[in-house]
């Protein structure tokens, strides 16, 4: 099967009947976290529980080689179809300020799915929730100015982090701290933001070599990004590294470099 844009595309799908109202006929990456959230007004709590049920048993419980669909598919429950909350841009920061954030339905059923992951002990669904919501505490914690959720979101954050190293989850052992380093930087709290950079620096020489993103590139800006920021703030014992980080780094050669920089 091939993806075009959002939909999965192969000529075996024209035997399939559409479903109902359903997202790109309901088969497209991300699938059925769509149609959970425009279900979601119209369920009563049992009916939230047995969908939570049935789509646990369906979860993957091994880390896949690639998180997207994963958790495009967690995302879209909240009824967020734009990627990165408000850290994407400006543009996307002003949209969800000026936007009322409700994630009451989403957030009851994602507990009901927390419930069901803890029953199967399936510690890769439970660290992708985390991460999710931490998203969300984050985007309310900058948007309100509410430091009991920036707290919230640090917390949850550190939940996805130990529930990735019982399952193995490599790529949450790294992109969580960075992801905690730019809304606390978001939010004006450099301590933290430097703490948690610096983890995730730390942790992506550790396990990076572990796990194998379709999008180097894309992980290493992010990287990037964490010591550029560390560079700024003079932490004293990075400028070396950095230098040598920035000078070896480019696309495929991100895996060997980092293993080599993790010995040192």
């Amino acid at each position: 099967m091939r993806v075009e844009r959002n939909a999965v595309r192969d000529n075996r799908l024209k035997k399939c009947e559409p479903i109902d109202r359903a997202m790109h006929r309901g088969i497209y990456i991300g699938s059925p976290g769509k149609d959970i959230f425009y279900m979601l007004p119209y369920l009563s709590e049992e009916q939230m529980q047995e969908v939570a049920k049935k789509f646990s048993k369906q979860f993957p419980i091994v880390p896949p080689t690639s998180y997207v669909n994963v958790a495009a598919c967690i995302r879209f429950i909240y009824g967020q179809f734009e990627k990165q909350g408000i850290l994407r841009s400006q543009g996307d920061f002003e949209r969800m300020r000026n936007e009322k954030l409700d994630w009451e339905l989403s957030r009851k059923f994602l507990g009901f799915l927390y419930k069901e992951f803890e029953k199967r002990n399936n510690y890769y669904g439970l660290s992708m929730l985390c991460e999710m919501e931490g998203h969300r505490l984050g985007d309310e914690a900058v948007i309100n100015r509410d430091k009991n959720k920036l707290r919230e979101m640090e917390e949850i954050y550190n939940k996805s982090v130990e529930f990735a190293y019982k399952c193995n989850g490599y790529k949450h052992l790294f992109s969580i701290y960075y992801w905690m380093s730019q809304y606390f930087k978001k939010f004006g709290d450099e301590d933290e933001a430097l703490k948690y950079s610096k983890l995730s620096i730390l942790n992506a020489c550790k396990y990076y070599h572990k796990y194998f993103p379709n999008g180097e590139d894309y992980y290493s800006k992010r990287l990037f990004i964490s010591f550029n920021y560390i560079k700024k703030k003079g932490y004293k014992g990075w400028n070396d590294f950095y230098k040598k980080y920035k000078k070896n780094v480019k696309g495929k050669k991100l895996k060997r470099v980092l293993e080599k920089i993790g010995k040192i």
